[in-house]
């Protein structure tokens, strides 16, 4: 009987290289570019194709002027030549492609390339030639970059022209990340100079259209300042990474060495040495720190005065406003620079001794008084140069002094993080200066004030009272560094603590300068100061404004999405974020002190405000939100800082209970919700009759008439489900799973209910999920009303449309149904209506996406379908949907749930599900059990530029491959129980493969290695396939044509591994004695596999005979003293079953499993038998051993 075509062994390094692309030039990627662009599928795709091969072969194939082409393309001024006009489009794309290319074209050093060189004369040769156009493209580039993106034409308004730039600096950032300082040491200088002059060295030259060549020159400045920015940044992030090994590589073909650094030998010197290339490029980052400091100080006065440093040439009325605008721009952009430098300046020693210390002392001190200029909000002082220059110059300088403003305060949170002792001396004088708006502004005011400007304060708010440097009482703990990390990373001392026993000024706590910053800090969190800032957080930040009133009436689903995405802190462009964020900072810096704060400051508006008063309501909730946001600290650290029990009887249950009429003032209802949501944050604190109370009042607001109300019960019933699930203890029902159960009907009645009302997706989801969630905590304990249930779910498949989360829930609750309550779900007419459509719909590969977005929960629904099906009601429908399920098979997808799907539907329906499927079968369990053992002869210690974002894929990819091949390899060993010979037919190539590929012990000279779940279904399906075929064990050995002698080492070693294998007990096995079953049954399906196969195969009777019968011997022997029985066995296999399904009555499944496990002779053969078999074979080989 034939096993079936080979699997591809072939490593991907052999396999064969894509053919070159055609050579590029501009004509031919001009035109590629054009036709990308085509509605035309036939034109384009070929396009979009030979493009990407450009990108993809460039270095691989050894070809160039792609990149010069592009650049060419992308020059307006050249582009009009010769090719004739090049449209905008075309110009944009190129660049786009330009700067996606330049990290796989920069990445390579060309040294690297050197490495190449082999024997071959001509070989050699070509690739030198290819080296030096290489050299001579990035010098190309190198000068015809910085060219194009400072000669741009002057009209401003030109959306794709500033696109295009952008993406132009995006590529000369890109080369910086890799080219500096190696390739272009003059880089960061040049750019420089081109701010400064609006004209560059080194061939970037301004050149402008029109006569208004000053006001070229400022667009110029302001282009190059921003790509300088981006420069900075990537060169501050570069990464430090450890370089390919030395040797062939994929281009020379040897075998690759391993790189002596990754020997952890060598870890001292592999960080060292990436730490010191570090330093040392970051140090010829900030040779231009004087020149942006510079730049700080005479662009910052000339905004903030309204000048303009080419006011000399008599400029007037808009046109002098223009140039102020610019200079605002520069002053921003500087300040931006100089905020990527700080980080790379790595003042790490005695601060006093560094000579670099008094320019960034200069430096700090004009960010505070740029700082101090700019802090008014809005900007009430206008200059006289630009009084009556336009109507909303007021407007604008508002706009401009806000964004210098943000930068300098970003730039200063920067010095504070990297050189906090330096920045020490500011702290007076920023601190109050940011504190102060907070506390003084009105609401409206601060409110009034641009977000990001909101989340720049309270940032820096923050992160003073993280700095420990700044907190008086952790200034003991500041010498406490890591000794061997500090050795690693270069620096000196670290072990020491915070005594300066040198003298040398090194202990920064006697730093007068610091002394103050902590007296500040002090003065911030002193009695009377904290209280009065969490009151302005609670009263400013986080109550309801007037629009989010108005919101709550007009458009309640609107507000309640937002409210949901701030109490997640997902909607960081919203002030209520800041305040929170800042809130929580205070909470965990003085924790008691702003707990008490907070009580006091509810109980006071509680006691002393009018319970009527809208204001009143409004306060209050604020209050309950601060204490929702806090409540993770409110009970923290072994103290609960807050009796919720009491509160909520006293204060929270009453409010809970109140039914508002629709006309009810919103900021009562704001206040009920409110009340809601912070009673789902402290549940876990809620005693047993308490809990059922909360349960019964918020289940009752889920029909309130307030919408938002509504939605917020719906959330907090779907989590106090959950809830009470998971505190289910030691299998008996807990008081609040009692109490979900106690009120579970009226809960699901009115979340219908509030399905009907709600219309957009997210509500109608939050509220599918709050019923599904409820089905999960009652299983069959919704039998009385499963009918009722079912009756809901056609209205809600109809108004899913093509709804992915929708459908996604619907799956959910379906799920839940029917694991919870068995074939009578699946057999309920109004179920039906639903299921079979809906399994439909998610199945369906043919539609875009849908195999990405609903195929697996689809799946999984098919599956528990199965699993609670009864053949005589529902075969024919099951059988009607294996054409869809073949097609899926067919189609490579979810292969591990799609197997098991058919799987159960043989069990159900008979061997004629799996017959015509055969052939097909046999290829697809080969091609996924393939995969693993391809990939593992690959090179492993090759590292691949994925452009950054390629490791989580490939990680992903390696997932889905193990798991595939596991799932391949239990469906073949299952097959095989269900229908030995067809299933062994089916299965045994793949199933030989894979133990050839594990007994071959190496590849290349690379050990191999195989997961253990992988290991453990491969031996549990050969152990299988060799019950069926006792020649097994010959016939796969035989096929790998090694000599008698290897073969024997390998039958050795295979078997040595499986019984090693079965023999490991884990704690958990050790513990259960369910699982010390499982692990006998696996155990006595190889020892009566490896007896079968000892009684016909001589070999393995005189190499591994010894080993088997003993191992049998003692299984026997644990068999005789558990007293395990053939009953018992195959009740614990299909307990496995029960627990995958749920509390249900079962399908036919479950019953043709359990007849299936007792007719098994992998379970049912004696042990006794099989081993006295295998001592006579043992015996009988020992003795013609002998003989010979």
């Amino acid at each position: 009987m034939s096993l079936g075509s080979p699997a591809n062994l072939t490593s991907p390094s052999q396999q064969q290289q894509p053919p070159p692309p055609p050579p590029a030039n501009v004509n031919s990627v001009l035109t590629a570019i054009r036709n990308s662009s085509s509605p035309n599928n036939t034109i384009r795709h070929p396009s979009e194709r030979v493009l990407q091969q450009w990108s993809d072969s460039y270095l691989h194939h050894h070809t160039c002027n792609y990149l010069t082409s592009l650049l060419y393309i992308i020059d307006w001024e050249s582009s009009t030549a010769g090719a004739g006009v090049v449209e905008e489009s075309s110009r944009l794309m190129a660049a786009i492609l330009f700067k996606n290319c330049v990290p796989k074209a920069f990445s390579v050093p060309i040294d690297s390339l050197l490495e190449e060189v082999t024997t071959n004369e001509n070989d050699t040769a070509a690739l030198r030639v290819f080296i030096d156009q290489l050299r001579h493209e990035r010098n190309v580039i190198r000068q015809t970059l910085p060219n194009l993106l400072f000669r741009a034409r002057t009209d401003n308004s030109n959306n794709n022209d500033k696109t295009l730039m952008l993406h132009l600096q995006l590529a000369l950032s890109n080369i910086a990340l890799f080219d500096f300082p190696t390739g272009w040491p003059t880089l960061l200088e040049e750019l420089m100079h081109v701010v400064k002059n609006g004209s560059g060295g080194g061939g970037a030259t301004a050149i402008g259209g029109g006569d208004d060549t000053t006001g070229m020159m400022m667009i110029v400045r302001v282009r190059a300042i921003q790509a300088l920015r981006m420069c900075l940044s990537s060169i501050r992030h570069r990464k430090i990474v450890v370089q390919k090994g030395r040797g062939g590589g994929r281009r020379g073909g040897r075998q690759q060495q391993q790189h002596p650094m990754m020997d952890m030998r060598h870890l001292e010197s592999m960080i060292g040495k990436a730490v010191h290339e570090r330093k040392e490029v970051h140090r010829m980052a900030c040779n231009i720190f004087d020149g942006l400091a510079e730049g700080i100080v005479q662009h910052a006065q000339l905004a903030v005065t309204g000048g303009s440093s080419s006011s000399g040439v008599g400029q007037e009325g808009d046109a002098a406003c223009t140039a102020w605008q610019m200079e605002c721009k520069l002053a921003t952009q500087y300040i931006k620079c100089m905020t990527e430098v700080i980080p790379m300046l790595e003042i790490e020693q005695v601060v006093h001794s560094d000579p670099r210390v008094p320019a960034v002392r200069s430096l700090l001190d004009n960010l505070t008084q740029i700082c101090q200029a700019v802090k008014a909000y809005p900007f009430v002082s206008t200059p006289s140069t630009l009084m009556g220059v336009s109507s909303s110059i007021k407007q604008e300088m508002t706009m401009q002094m806000d964004k210098l403003y943000r930068a300098t305060l970003t730039c200063c949170m920067n010095s504070m993080k990297y050189q906090p002792q330096l920045f020490a001396t500011q702290i007076t004088a920023v601190l109050p200066s940011v504190v102060e708006p907070i506390l003084t502004l009105d609401e409206a005011v601060l409110q009034s004030m641009p977000v990001k400007r909101l989340i720049v304060m309270t940032s820096f708010i923050q992160m003073v009272l993280r700095c420990a440097l700044y907190d008086e009482r952790r200034k003991d703990r500041l010498g406490n560094k890591n000794a061997v990390l500090s050795m690693l990373m270069g620096r000196k001392g670290g072990g020491g603590g915070g005594n300066d026993e040198s003298g040398d000024g090194s202990n920064p706590n006697n730093d007068p300068a610091v002394i103050a910053a902590r007296e500040t800090v002090t003065a911030l969190l002193a009695e009377g100061t904290i209280e009065r800032l969490i009151e302005c957080i609670v009263g400013k930040f986080l109550m309801l404004h007037p629009d989010e009133v108005e919101e709550w009436e007009s458009d309640p689903e609107g507000r309640y999405e937002t409210d949901l995405a701030e109490e997640a802190m997902l909607d960081a462009a919203s002030p209520r974020h800041c305040g929170g964020a800042l809130l929580m900072t205070l909470m965990n810096v003085e924790t008691d002190r702003v707990a008490k704060t907070l009580l006091d400051l509810t109980q006071r508006v509680f006691q002393q405000l009018p319970q009527d008063d809208v204001n009143s309501m409004l306060s209050r909730e604020a209050c309950y939100r601060a204490l929702e946001l806090c409540h993770n600290s409110m009970i923290a650290k072994g103290k609960r800082r807050l009796n919720f029990s009491d509160w909520f009887q006293a204060e929270l249950l009453p409010i809970l209970q109140t039914e508002l009429a629709d006309n009810s003032p919103v900021a009562m209802r704001a206040m009920q919700a409110r009340a809601v949501t912070l009673t789902q944050a402290y549940s876990r604190s809620l005693k047993g009759e308490e809990f059922d109370a909360a349960f019964q009042s918020i289940a009752k607001l889920m029909a309130a008439p307030d919408l938002v109300t509504a939605l917020c019960a719906s959330r907090c019933i779907d989590y106090l489900a959950i809830l009470s699930v998971q505190e289910r203890e030691s299998g008996e029902d807990s008081p609040q799973l009692l109490a979900v159960r106690s009120h579970s009907v009226f809960a699901l009645g009115n979340a219908f209910a509030l399905a009907n009302r709600a219309e957009s997706e997210e509500c109608l989801r939050v509220i599918l999920m709050c019923v599904s969630a409820l089905v999960e905590a009652n299983g069959v304990y919704l039998e009385p009303v499963l009918q009722a249930i079912a009756e809901q779910l056609p209205p809600l498949w109809e108004r899913a449309g093509d709804s992915v989360p929708i459908h996604s829930c619907l799956l959910s609750v379906l799920t839940h149904l029917i694991m919870k309550m068995g074939y009578s779900t699946v057999e309920n007419s109004h179920v039906q209506a639903v299921l079979f459509p809906l399994l439909d719909y998610c199945t369906d590969i043919n539609v875009v996406n849908r195999a990405e977005t609903l195929l697996e929960d689809g799946l999984r629904l098919w599956l528990v379908t199965l699993l609670s099906s009864r053949v005589a009601t529902m075969g024919s429908k099951l059988t009607s949907m294996l054409p869809r399920l073949e097609m899926i098979l067919r189609s490579g997808l979810e292969p591990h749930l799609s197997l098991k799907v058919l799987q159960f539907n043989s069990i159900l329906l008979g061997k004629q599900v799996v017959e015509p499927l055969g052939d097909f079968l046999r290829e697809l369990l080969v091609t996924l059990t393939s995969r693993v053992h391809v990939k593992a002869k690959g090179n492993s210690d090759e590292m691949e530029d994925d452009g950054g974002n390629g490791g989580v894929g490939s990680k992903e990819k390696d997932v889905g491959t193990m798991r595939d091949a596991i799932a391949a390899l239990s469906f073949a060993d299952i097959l095989m129980q269900l229908f030995p010979d067809l299933g062994y037919n089916i299965s045994s190539p793949a199933i030989g493969k894979v133990i050839s590929y594990i007994c071959s012990g190496s590849e290349n000279g690379q050990r191999l290695s195989v997961t253990m779940p992988l290991l453990e279904v491969s031996l549990s399906a050969f152990g299988r396939m060799v019950w069926i075929n006792p020649n097994s064990f010959d016939e796969v050995f035989t096929q790998q044509n090694a000599d008698p002698s290897q073969r024997e080492m390998k039958i050795a070693a295979l078997v040595k591994t499986w019984l090693g294998v079965v023999t490991s007990v884990s704690l958990a096995t050790m513990i259960s004695k369910k699982a010390q079953t499982i692990r006998f049954i696996d155990q006595k399906g190889a020892a009566l596999s490896l007896c079968s196969a000892i009684c016909r195969s001589p070999t393995l009777s005189r190499v591994a005979g010894a080993d088997i019968v003993e191992f049998t011997r003692q299984l026997l022997e644990v068999e005789a003293r558990g007293n395990i029985s053939t009953e018992s066995v195959v009740e614990v296999a299909c307990g496995a079953t029960r627990q995958v399904v749920g509390d249900g009555p079962l399908g036919d499944a479950a019953n043709m499993t359990a007849e299936m496990l007792k007719l098994d002779p992998l379970l049912t053969v004696s042990l006794k038998e099989a081993l006295d078999n295998a001592e006579k074979a043992v015996a009988m080989s020992s003795s013609q051993n002998s003989i010979m």
